[in-house]
Protein backbone atom coordinates (compact mmCIF):
# COMPACT_ATOMS: atom_id res chain seq x y z
CA UNK A 1 0.00 0.00 0.00
CA UNK A 2 1.54 3.57 -0.53
CA UNK A 3 2.11 5.41 2.43
CA UNK A 4 -0.22 8.58 3.15
CA UNK A 5 3.28 10.59 3.91
CA UNK A 6 4.72 9.46 0.34
CA UNK A 7 1.70 10.72 -1.45
CA UNK A 8 1.45 13.84 0.06
CA UNK A 9 5.18 14.28 -0.65
CA UNK A 10 4.48 14.10 -4.11
CA UNK A 11 1.25 16.46 -4.15
CA UNK A 12 3.59 18.78 -2.17
CA UNK A 13 6.21 18.96 -4.48
CA UNK A 14 4.42 19.21 -7.62
CA UNK A 15 1.90 21.81 -6.37
CA UNK A 16 5.08 23.88 -6.05
CA UNK A 17 4.94 24.58 -9.20
CA UNK A 18 2.05 26.78 -9.07
CA UNK A 19 3.62 29.36 -7.62
CA UNK A 20 6.67 29.15 -10.11
CA UNK A 21 4.55 29.10 -13.07
CA UNK A 22 0.37 29.27 -13.57
CA UNK A 23 0.15 27.04 -16.02
CA UNK A 24 -3.26 25.67 -15.65
CA UNK A 25 -4.40 29.58 -15.48
CA UNK A 26 -2.64 30.04 -18.85
CA UNK A 27 -3.04 26.94 -21.21
CA UNK A 28 -6.82 25.38 -20.13
CA UNK A 29 -10.17 26.90 -21.17
CA UNK A 30 -12.33 27.01 -18.35
CA UNK A 31 -15.94 27.89 -17.93
CA UNK A 32 -19.32 27.39 -16.69
CA UNK A 33 -22.24 25.18 -17.57
CA UNK A 34 -24.97 22.88 -15.83
CA UNK A 35 -24.46 19.34 -15.24
CA UNK A 36 -26.89 16.71 -15.30
CA UNK A 37 -26.17 12.34 -15.55
CA UNK A 38 -27.14 10.02 -18.00
CA UNK A 39 -30.22 7.79 -17.53
CA UNK A 40 -29.75 4.12 -17.40
CA UNK A 41 -31.68 3.37 -20.57
CA UNK A 42 -28.37 4.81 -22.61
CA UNK A 43 -25.90 1.66 -20.71
CA UNK A 44 -24.58 -0.03 -23.15
CA UNK A 45 -25.66 1.92 -25.98
CA UNK A 46 -22.89 3.50 -28.64
CA UNK A 47 -21.81 6.88 -28.06
CA UNK A 48 -21.07 9.24 -31.30
CA UNK A 49 -17.16 8.67 -30.58
CA UNK A 50 -18.02 4.69 -31.40
CA UNK A 51 -17.43 3.62 -27.66
CA UNK A 52 -20.17 1.38 -25.61
CA UNK A 53 -21.53 3.71 -22.95
CA UNK A 54 -20.87 2.47 -19.37
CA UNK A 55 -22.06 4.13 -16.45
CA UNK A 56 -19.29 2.36 -14.30
CA UNK A 57 -16.62 5.21 -16.53
CA UNK A 58 -15.89 8.60 -16.62
CA UNK A 59 -17.32 10.15 -19.71
CA UNK A 60 -19.17 12.60 -20.66
CA UNK A 61 -21.34 14.24 -23.58
CA UNK A 62 -21.31 17.94 -24.92
CA UNK A 63 -22.11 19.48 -27.79
CA UNK A 64 -19.37 21.08 -29.03
CA UNK A 65 -15.73 19.87 -26.89
CA UNK A 66 -13.76 17.93 -29.37
CA UNK A 67 -14.69 13.95 -28.71
CA UNK A 68 -11.95 11.72 -26.39
CA UNK A 69 -11.11 15.39 -24.96
CA UNK A 70 -10.58 15.57 -20.87
CA UNK A 71 -12.15 17.74 -18.70
CA UNK A 72 -12.21 18.60 -15.01
CA UNK A 73 -15.80 18.99 -13.86
CA UNK A 74 -16.02 20.40 -10.49
CA UNK A 75 -19.15 20.91 -8.74
CA UNK A 76 -20.02 24.41 -7.13
CA UNK A 77 -21.47 23.30 -5.04
CA UNK A 78 -19.52 20.85 -3.16
CA UNK A 79 -15.89 21.70 -4.47
CA UNK A 80 -15.50 18.39 -5.30
CA UNK A 81 -14.01 17.65 -8.95
CA UNK A 82 -13.64 14.48 -11.37
CA UNK A 83 -11.85 13.99 -14.85
CA UNK A 84 -14.47 12.65 -17.53
CA UNK A 85 -13.48 12.01 -21.08
CA UNK A 86 -16.06 13.45 -23.75
CA UNK A 87 -17.04 10.71 -25.82
CA UNK A 88 -20.43 11.56 -26.82
CA UNK A 89 -22.56 15.00 -28.14
CA UNK A 90 -25.32 16.38 -25.94
CA UNK A 91 -27.52 18.20 -28.47
CA UNK A 92 -29.04 20.99 -25.43
CA UNK A 93 -26.91 23.69 -25.55
CA UNK A 94 -25.14 24.73 -22.06
CA UNK A 95 -24.97 21.24 -21.30
CA UNK A 96 -22.56 18.66 -19.85
CA UNK A 97 -24.60 14.73 -19.88
CA UNK A 98 -21.77 12.79 -17.34
CA UNK A 99 -21.94 9.08 -16.18
CA UNK A 100 -23.11 8.24 -13.01
CA UNK A 101 -20.19 7.16 -11.58
CA UNK A 102 -19.02 11.24 -12.75
CA UNK A 103 -21.95 12.37 -11.10
CA UNK A 104 -21.51 10.31 -7.51
CA UNK A 105 -17.68 11.79 -7.55
CA UNK A 106 -18.85 15.16 -7.07
CA UNK A 107 -22.50 14.69 -5.39
CA UNK A 108 -24.12 15.58 -8.48
CA UNK A 109 -28.08 14.83 -8.12
CA UNK A 110 -29.92 16.68 -10.48
CA UNK A 111 -29.12 19.47 -12.58
CA UNK A 112 -26.34 21.94 -11.63
CA UNK A 113 -23.83 24.50 -12.19
CA UNK A 114 -19.95 23.30 -12.88
CA UNK A 115 -17.23 24.57 -14.00
CA UNK A 116 -15.36 22.90 -16.79
CA UNK A 117 -11.55 22.88 -17.29
CA UNK A 118 -10.38 21.48 -20.88
CA UNK A 119 -7.35 19.57 -20.32
CA UNK A 120 -7.06 17.93 -23.95
CA UNK A 121 -6.42 14.24 -25.45
CA UNK A 122 -3.18 14.13 -23.74
CA UNK A 123 -5.05 14.01 -20.79
CA UNK A 124 -6.47 10.31 -21.47
CA UNK A 125 -3.54 8.42 -19.25
CA UNK A 126 -4.15 10.22 -15.79
CA UNK A 127 -7.60 10.46 -16.69
CA UNK A 128 -7.71 6.01 -17.22
CA UNK A 129 -5.62 5.98 -13.43
CA UNK A 130 -8.46 8.00 -11.09
CA UNK A 131 -9.88 4.87 -10.21
CA UNK A 132 -6.83 4.07 -8.65
CA UNK A 133 -6.49 7.19 -6.76
CA UNK A 134 -9.76 7.01 -5.93
CA UNK A 135 -8.96 3.63 -4.26
CA UNK A 136 -6.01 4.94 -1.96
CA UNK A 137 -8.28 4.41 1.27
CA UNK A 138 -6.01 6.65 3.99
CA UNK A 139 -6.49 9.40 1.57
CA UNK A 140 -9.33 12.31 2.42
CA UNK A 141 -11.33 13.14 -0.96
CA UNK A 142 -9.30 16.59 -1.05
CA UNK A 143 -6.16 14.65 -1.14
CA UNK A 144 -7.10 12.65 -3.64
CA UNK A 145 -7.96 15.31 -5.83
CA UNK A 146 -5.04 17.29 -4.88
CA UNK A 147 -3.20 14.62 -6.06
CA UNK A 148 -4.81 14.27 -9.71
CA UNK A 149 -4.46 18.11 -9.25
CA UNK A 150 -0.87 17.49 -9.14
CA UNK A 151 -0.25 14.84 -12.10
CA UNK A 152 -1.78 17.23 -14.12
CA UNK A 153 0.72 20.27 -13.24
CA UNK A 154 3.67 17.79 -13.12
CA UNK A 155 2.48 16.43 -17.13
CA UNK A 156 1.98 19.80 -18.34
CA UNK A 157 5.24 21.03 -17.52
CA UNK A 158 7.20 17.43 -18.31
CA UNK A 159 8.14 15.98 -15.12
CA UNK A 160 6.17 12.52 -15.16
CA UNK A 161 8.16 9.21 -14.87
CA UNK A 162 6.72 6.50 -16.88
CA UNK A 163 6.24 3.24 -14.94
CA UNK A 164 4.33 -0.56 -16.11
CA UNK A 165 3.56 -3.10 -14.43
CA UNK A 166 4.65 -6.11 -15.96
CA UNK A 167 2.47 -8.77 -15.67
CA UNK A 168 2.77 -12.02 -16.99
CA UNK A 169 4.68 -13.59 -19.81
CA UNK A 170 2.77 -15.86 -22.13
CA UNK A 171 2.93 -18.06 -25.79
CA UNK A 172 0.51 -17.57 -28.12
CA UNK A 173 -2.47 -14.97 -28.79
CA UNK A 174 -5.12 -17.51 -27.29
CA UNK A 175 -3.15 -17.37 -24.26
CA UNK A 176 -3.06 -13.18 -24.33
CA UNK A 177 -6.85 -13.02 -24.27
CA UNK A 178 -7.59 -15.38 -21.47
CA UNK A 179 -5.24 -13.43 -19.33
CA UNK A 180 -6.19 -10.04 -20.42
CA UNK A 181 -10.33 -11.26 -19.71
CA UNK A 182 -9.06 -12.44 -16.38
CA UNK A 183 -7.52 -9.03 -15.89
CA UNK A 184 -9.57 -7.40 -13.16
CA UNK A 185 -12.24 -4.39 -14.90
CA UNK A 186 -10.22 -1.33 -13.51
CA UNK A 187 -7.19 -2.07 -15.16
CA UNK A 188 -8.79 -3.07 -18.82
CA UNK A 189 -8.09 0.22 -20.36
CA UNK A 190 -4.82 0.00 -18.93
CA UNK A 191 -3.73 -3.11 -20.67
CA UNK A 192 -0.74 -3.39 -23.62
CA UNK A 193 0.68 -6.48 -25.03
CA UNK A 194 4.15 -6.48 -26.45
CA UNK A 195 5.52 -9.27 -28.92
CA UNK A 196 8.93 -10.10 -27.71
CA UNK A 197 11.38 -9.93 -30.76
CA UNK A 198 10.60 -12.58 -33.25
CA UNK A 199 9.21 -14.89 -30.62
CA UNK A 200 5.56 -15.95 -30.22
CA UNK A 201 6.04 -14.62 -26.72
CA UNK A 202 4.10 -11.42 -25.35
CA UNK A 203 4.76 -9.20 -22.50
CA UNK A 204 1.23 -8.28 -20.83
CA UNK A 205 2.10 -4.49 -19.11
CA UNK A 206 -0.16 -2.53 -17.34
CA UNK A 207 0.01 1.20 -17.74
CA UNK A 208 1.39 3.93 -17.63
CA UNK A 209 1.17 5.33 -14.25
CA UNK A 210 3.07 8.22 -13.74
CA UNK A 211 4.52 7.26 -10.18
CA UNK A 212 6.54 4.68 -9.13
CA UNK A 213 4.03 4.97 -5.83
CA UNK A 214 1.16 4.59 -7.73
CA UNK A 215 2.51 1.31 -9.99
CA UNK A 216 3.48 -0.39 -6.57
CA UNK A 217 -0.01 0.35 -5.15
CA UNK A 218 -1.38 -1.58 -8.70
CA UNK A 219 1.67 -4.32 -8.46
CA UNK A 220 0.26 -5.16 -4.66
CA UNK A 221 -2.70 -5.95 -5.46
CA UNK A 222 -1.77 -7.34 -8.75
CA UNK A 223 0.25 -9.94 -7.14
CA UNK A 224 -2.42 -11.87 -5.26
CA UNK A 225 -3.01 -13.12 -8.32
CA UNK A 226 -0.86 -12.93 -10.63
CA UNK A 227 2.66 -13.37 -8.61
CA UNK A 228 5.36 -12.73 -10.85
CA UNK A 229 3.89 -8.79 -11.64
CA UNK A 230 6.67 -6.07 -11.27
CA UNK A 231 7.82 -3.05 -12.20
CA UNK A 232 9.58 -1.69 -15.18
CA UNK A 233 10.60 1.66 -16.11
CA UNK A 234 10.44 3.29 -19.43
CA UNK A 235 12.11 6.07 -21.24
CA UNK A 236 9.41 6.91 -23.57
CA UNK A 237 7.17 10.07 -22.28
Amino acid sequence: MVSKEKIAGIILFFCLLFTIDNVVAQKNKTFSIRATYYHDKFENRKTSSGEVFSQKLYTAAHRTLPLQTVVKVTSNRTGKSVLVKINDRCGRHGIIDVSKSAAQRIGLTGSEQVIVTVLGKEYIDIWKQQDLIFQYSDLSNQEQENYIDSLVVAKQNNLLGIYYVRLITVEGKEAVKNIVDSIPYKYHNMVQTEKVYNENFYYINIGPFHTEEMAGYAINELKKKYPLAHLVKSDKR
